[in-house]
């Protein structure tokens, strides 16, 4: 017997299926995933530049589309922080989904492939820990969590926020089978480096990091005077020489890092805001080792504040006219004691205990 509700039914059916082809057709596997924009961090979310990303060559705001795909097509992705910030770890989580995503299109076919993740948090003396994390010393690795990460790496001790607020960008790293690799030496290499200065290291270092290449001296210059800064002026300027020394160190150690995949793969870097300017940062040692400017994408993610609402006032005063990024994400700010308050107390509490010793 006929039934007449079939009819309909088969066509609905068919329809939907037309439907869902269509669009699978006219999907655009170009669009990057919609960006992190529900803010964790509560001051200023609602100041003009919040959520939106300025293009330091283009001298303008970019869409997310065009951010992504510039990000896609490098070798080296350098994603910078304010640490506790945990906004800025979101979007670091989103920026390695979405390398991997368009890597996948047409648009940025024959990219160098990401094949690490090397983040500032993470020295070569917790390589072990990596190795039991990642299951390389066992016959079957066990699935990981970024829970495991935390426990294995002892991130509780390490002096670095909470986790859960890095927890992201593991998570991230996990999905899509990017290895995590160290940024950062060892402590006690730190506090050698910082009474040896350059004899610490082993003879041949300083030329093969670059770090026989001394800075442009306005970068110098510019390096010497952020430090006293970021000291509060509560140090000797005697320091200072030994102490860009170090800054130096660390950024070409993180280049090194990047520069540990093979032969025309790529890596992107997890560290702080200063560590990834192209005027004197990382990019600056991955350039002088032969890394071309192009292959390198700089992003600083930065807080807004009250006193600023143009792009140009957060570009950190570039000394040379090299820009400082290629890219900056503006997001919210945290509430924070006032750094050179908490530096002050913690001095006095160090020269009371040596007092007593």
């Amino acid at each position: 017997m006929f039934d007449p509700m079939k009819k309909p039914i088969a066509t609905a059916c068919l329809t939907l299926w037309l439907c869902l082809l269509a669009a699978a057709a006219g999907a655009d596997n170009r669009q990057p995933p919609v960006p992190p924009l529900n803010w964790q961090s509560e001051n200023l979310r609602d100041h003009p530049l919040v959520g939106r990303i300025w293009s330091v060559q283009k001298n303008e705001f970019v869409s997310v589309r065009e951010f992504g795909r510039q990000m896609a097509l490098a070798r080296f992705v350098l994603l910078g922080e304010v640490h506790d910030n945990p906004d800025h770890h979101l979007w670091q989580a989103w920026a390695i989904r979405t390398v991997s995503k368009l890597r996948g299109s047409r648009i940025v076919e024959g990219a160098p492939q990401i094949d690490i993740i090397a983040m500032e948090m993470v020295r070569v003396d917790q390589n072990a820990a990596l190795d039991k994390f990642y299951g390389r010393d066992v016959l079957v690795p066990r699935p990981r969590k970024p829970r495991d990460f935390a426990r294995m790496l002892k991130w509780s001790k390490s002096g670095w926020p909470d986790f859960k607020i890095y927890a992201p960008i593991i998570k991230q790293a996990l999905h899509e089978q990017i290895v995590i690799v160290p940024a950062s030496v060892s402590t006690n290499f730190t506090r050698r480096l910082s009474k040896e200065g350059e004899a610490a290291l082993a003879d041949g270092e300083l030329k093969r990091l670059s770090l026989a290449e001394p800075l442009p001296e306005s970068q110098s210059t510019a390096l010497s005077t952020e430090i006293l800064n970021s000291h509060c002026g509560l140090i000797p300027e005697s320091a200072v020489p030994r102490m860009s020394f170090i800054q130096r160190f660390w950024d070409a150690t993180m280049a090194d890092s990047l520069l540990s995949v093979a032969t025309g793969k790529g890596g992107i870097l997890i560290a702080g805001n200063g560590h990834v300017r192209r005027d004197r940062g990382v990019p600056w040692y991955l350039e002088q080792r032969g890394v071309p400017a192009e292959a390198i994408v700089s992003l600083r993610i930065v807080e807004v504040s009250s006193d600023s609402t143009e792009p140009a006032d957060y570009l950190d005063g570039d000394a040379d006219g090299r820009p400082v990024a290629d890219f900056i994400v503006f997001t919210p700010g945290k509430e924070r004691p006032n750094p050179c308050e908490e530096m002050r107390a913690q001095m006095s509490k160090h020269r009371t205990k040596q007092t007593k010793e």
